[in-house]
């Protein structure tokens, strides 16, 4: 089977490129027809790329660049079976829709996320009511009615997707994100510490809930436990700055983005990961990156209970699960899994299994191979 991966997706984020690899190692053959919108976009929340006028005008200058030649590089393609779009690709959708009937190929669009589930009840960027509210929702039916087969990464985002956006049930499929086990595996830890250490990984957007791992922090000054903060920009997150301020600096350390065998280097030296803590809708429709890379290193995941989040993890076994929005309930987490070493060891060493067996590249390549065959069936 040939596969057109196609558009403005960010090739280094995690959930492309953990599907792109995953196909390959199945033996699909994958074609990129790709064109960069989004530079270093993975490492930013989409709302700080497209803050400010010189940046909209930016993307919006790049976009007439890239489209054009994207649409050439697809007219010129030999024969394949599906085009795929990756994330983040709603325009995308709108542009090569015309152009997939014309060859007749099917579109598998993995939408990932609503965009108006993200930037209206998550990021709260404008009223439910509003003119771009409306235009988001209307952008999510649209892309997502083009396509043949829509893709989320939970059961619960499916759900959400095909109530909000009206799609029957047989148009959505999901996968889990999953992690790259070419760069995050279980690794040794270089020397030993009697600090808990405990790892955040990320671009603070709400869903996190950065501010209640803070709050946590500061809940536990007194005890021997370090939180180590990677990502960019989270002095620019409103509410976050006073907290900062108020944390012992020798407890709560920040770091810069760095790239994916720095972080693995730095995820082998603490005691536990972070996942997600925020209260939004989304937050409980999703298993963030985070979590799977904890589970790809064998290291213990303290995460938000949520019903995406039993979907995969189980409470003591493969994860700590806490009430999302709470920093007393993620301080007795971080409490009941420092005081327990057997307990650090088991969730680490079952997290491990679980993800060898549902959350690899190659499982995930092979279940998306199945859904992408099945989208060129029904084109037929």
């Amino acid at each position: 089977m040939k596969v057109c991966y196609w558009g403005t997706f960010e090739r280094p984020y995690p959930r492309n490129s953990i599907l792109i690899t995953g196909l390959r190692q199945n033996g699909i053959d994958v074609v990129e027809c790709h064109f960069p919108l989004w530079q270093d976009g993975f490492r930013y929340n989409k709302r700080t790329l497209l803050s400010g006028f010189r940046r909209k005008l930016r993307i919006l200058w790049r976009a007439l660049v890239g489209y054009p030649k994207l649409i050439y590089q697809y007219l010129s393609l030999g024969e394949h079976d599906a085009v795929v779009v990756g994330y983040l690709g709603h325009i995308d959708v709108l542009i090569l829709a015309p152009f997939a009937r014309l060859r007749q190929k099917p579109i598998v669009f993995d939408a990932f996320f609503s965009l108006y589930d993200t930037a209206i009840s998550d990021w709260g960027v404008t009223e439910k009511e509003s003119v771009l509210a409306r235009i988001l929702l209307i952008l999510d039916r649209v892309a997502c009615n083009l396509a043949t087969i829509v893709l989320v990464d939970t059961m619960a985002q499916k759900e959400f997707f095909c109530k909000k956006l009206r799609l029957p049930e047989t148009k959505v499929r999901w996968l889990f994100v999953g992690a790259d086990d070419s760069v995050f595996f279980p690794t040794l830890r270089s020397e030993g510490s009697d600090t808990f250490r405990l790892l955040y990984v990320g671009n603070y957007v709400p869903l996190h809930g950065v501010a209640i791992i803070l709050q946590a922090a500061r809940l536990l000054a007194k005890e021997n436990v370090e939180f180590w903060l990677i990502g960019d920009h989270h002095r620019d997150e409103a509410g976050l700055q006073i907290t900062i301020q108020s944390l012992n600096p020798d407890r709560v350390k920040f770091y810069r983005w760095m790239p994916p065998e720095e972080l693995r280097t730095m995820i082998a030296e603490i005691d536990a990961c972070l996942g997600i803590f925020g209260t939004s809708g989304k937050a409980t429709r999703v298993i963030p990156g985070k979590a799977f890379l904890a589970l790809a290193m064998g290291k213990p995941l303290i995460t938000g209970d949520s019903p995406a989040a039993r979907e995969l993890l189980k409470d003591g076994e493969t994860a700590i699960l806490c009430k999302l929005g709470d920093p007393q309930a993620l301080a007795e987490a971080i409490l009941r899994l420092k005081a327990d070493p057997a307990l650090q060891a088991q969730i680490g060493n079952e997290g491990n299994r679980l993800f060898q067996n549902h959350a690899t590249p190659k499982v995930l390549g092979s279940l998306f191979a199945s859904i992408i065959q099945e989208a060129a069936s029904l084109q037929r």
